[in-house]
């Protein structure tokens, strides 16, 4: 009687880590984008799309794999994948920004990693970046700050750098790149940001322009709200020579404190640094070049989120 009651029991046990392989994936539609953009999954398993913001849907670039009703938020929608392949996808409201893909049963290729970038001219970066594993290429992206990544460039196999040109001079860039081969792409590498070179020229104070540390680094700032821009206004501080302020809209509300410090010796580290502090949450980009070398640095922060302090102990490499 046991053993006639214990072999059912054995094979429904034997059976079920069958039927748990199949996984449900959860993809947030949101915020203009797919999150995560990317998702490896196996035969069977299901995407779950959820859209909590705007009007949005999910489309196959084929056109008939699937896709649902372009409307606004919320809803949910899912697809079963049943077959191997790499399936790209998109918003069919949004399709240069709201892109995505789905590999199934696929051996991607490992992540790009240590992703550097640095200005090397007036018009180029150059990015630098661990090579990946089982890739046949690297797809590279650049956004503007404040912008939407737009693929600008790819490398071939076995590639560790590419040099972007064609770029605004002092502009700041962030790239991101990811390797890709014959079953799709890899997720993105980390971020990283960088400007090209200014034009080699001293540093003239005016209106907007802040001559700091002795006069080298040239200092300014562009601020945006949700119904004006402009040109930040230069405080020059004769008693603080590394030292400035900003404001935006009235000489009473100063908004900004910014400095570049000499940390040129090798107990500090042999560069120089840049602080600053900022009581707003209005957009900022602050761009400071050392007019002795053309290096620039650009910093950056989005709209209507309160601006942390910047301590960048590595902006400038370059003394005395």
């Amino acid at each position: 009687m046991r053993k006639a009651f214990l072999l059912p029991i054995l094979a429904v046990l034997l059976l079920a880590p069958a039927a748990a392989r199949a996984a449900t994936i959860q993809v947030t539609v949101r915020n203009f984008e797919f999150s995560p953009a990317v998702v490896n999954i196996q035969p069977g398993d299901t995407v779950v799309w959820t859209n909590t913001g705007g009007t949005h849907n999910v489309a196959s670039d084929d056109g008939t794999s699937f896709s649902n009703e372009l409307k606004a938020a919320p809803w949910t929608f899912s697809h079963k994948f049943n077959a191997n392949g790499s399936f790209p996808y998109h918003c069919e409201m949004h399709p240069t920004v709201m892109q995505g893909t789905v590999n199934v049963g696929a051996t991607l290729p490992t992540v790009p990693g240590n992703l550097q970038a640095r200005g090397t001219s007036t018009s180029e970066v150059t990015l630098t970046w661990s090579n990946s594993t089982g890739e046949t290429g690297y797809s590279i992206e650049m956004k503007s700050l404040g912008g939407a990544y737009q693929q600008v460039a790819t490398a071939p196999q076995d590639a560790t750098s590419a040099v972007i040109g064609s770029l605004g001079s002092t502009i700041g860039y962030v790239f991101r790149i990811r390797a890709e081969n014959a079953a799709g792409f890899s997720a993105y590498s980390n971020e990283a940001q960088a400007a090209p070179d200014a034009p080699i020229a001293s540093c003239v104070p005016d209106a907007t322009t802040l001559c700091v540390n002795n006069g080298r680094f040239r200092v300014r700032t562009h601020w945006r709200s949700s119904t004006q821009s402009g040109d930040a206004t230069a405080v020059a501080l004769d008693f603080a020579p590394d030292s400035g302020l900003f404001y935006f809209f009235s000489s009473t509300n100063i908004e900004m404190l910014v400095k570049v410090l000499n940390a040129c010796v090798p107990a500090l580290g042999n560069k120089y640094w840049v602080f600053y502090a900022a009581t707003t949450n209005v957009e900022l980009t602050v761009t400071v070049t050392d007019s002795q070398t053309g290096k620039t640095k650009v910093y950056f922060n989005p709209l209507n989120t309160a601006a942390l302090p910047v301590q960048d102990t590595n902006a400038f490499a370059t003394c005395p």
